[in-house]
């Protein structure tokens, strides 16, 4: 059985102060992964002696827009990314990935800090943040620190934050023109479906129709998200008239094969990242077109 203390609070100060108090505190959001792993006694959680809700702290369910980046408290819902102006109308990406997870109820519990910190190689979220380019900032009370959110992850359920900090931010820095994005996921089932793997693709198209800052970012396809540089490089500077999709398919395939090596499921994944790869520059390439 586990035992704990539990702790609870409604300021960001008074959540900082518990962390530095208290050794081996977990944090407690939206609990859609926490409290099903607490009750299964999952040997994946920490060890810990203080659970620590902050999910009733109102200064981190912000969604703003400053200084170039849509700024985002980690207390923000999946359901609140899919209704929300702002993220509809800049990261359509960001969007369509929250709708992906899990059912209602998840959707309308489950926040994007929470999905961070897991750092659960199938976290739907993380894939398009990272093409996204998103920042994290880490606040103790010894000051603030931001990271790529790419560097922040550390490997699969593993993070770079530390015992006496609490996310409190989420910044993406804004879309210039003619980018294009897509999120492509395949699960095991419809319904509540954990991604089996997923694909994150933003790119600029310009007036050339040639593809530039590519950004490609799988879940589930390696130990934890990340982007695929090899493959980016092989899209940036092709047209969107002439690029070979087979051979950005075998690459991203390959790519992906060299980091992860060849394990029990690279016969199911390496076909399969080619294809979606191959539909979200499918999806872009329509889109260009259209707008031409």
């Amino acid at each position: 059985m586990i035992t704990y203390e539990f702790l609870t609070t409604q300021k960001i100060e008074e959540a900082l102060n518990y962390l530095d108090k208290f050794n081996k505190v977990h944090i407690l959001a939206g609990g859609t992964d926490l409290l099903v792993n607490l009750y299964k006694e999952s040997p994946r959680l920490p060890d810990f002696d203080y659970l620590l809700d902050v999910s009733n702290i109102p200064e981190l369910k912000f969604i703003t827009l400053t200084n170039g980046f849509i700024e985002i408290g980690p207390l923000v819902t999946h359901s609140r990314l899919i209704d929300e102006p702002l993220i509809k109308n800049n990261f359509p990406v960001l969007t369509i990935a929250a709708y992906t997870i899990g059912s209602t109820q998840i959707r309308n519990r489950g926040t994007i800090g929470g999905n961070i910190v897991n750092a659960s190689p199938a976290a739907d979220l993380l894939s398009p943040l990272i093409a996204l380019r998103a920042e994290v900032e880490l606040t103790s009370r010894k000051g603030k620190r931001v990271l790529l959110l790419e560097e922040f992850l550390a490997g699969p359920y593993k993070t770079k934050i530390k015992a006496n900090e609490l996310l409190t931010k989420i910044k993406v820095p804004l879309l210039g023109d003619n980018y294009y994005t897509d999120f492509q996921k395949i699960g095991r089932r419809k319904a509540l479906s954990i991604a089996r793997l997923s694909l994150a693709l933003i790119t600029k198209i310009d007036k050339e129709g040639i593809f530039l800052d590519t950004r490609v970012a799988p879940g589930s396809a390696t130990p934890y998200p990340q982007s695929l540089p090899v493959t980016e490089e092989a899209i940036n500077g092709k047209s969107i008239f002439d690029i070979d999709l087979e051979e950005i398919g075998k690459i991203t395939s390959n790519e992906m094969v060299s980091v992860t090596g060849e394990r029990w499921s690279t016969p199911y994944k390496k076909p399969t990242i080619a294809v979606l790869v191959k539909r979200a520059l499918k999806k872009n390439i329509e889109e260009a077109k259209t707008n031409e």
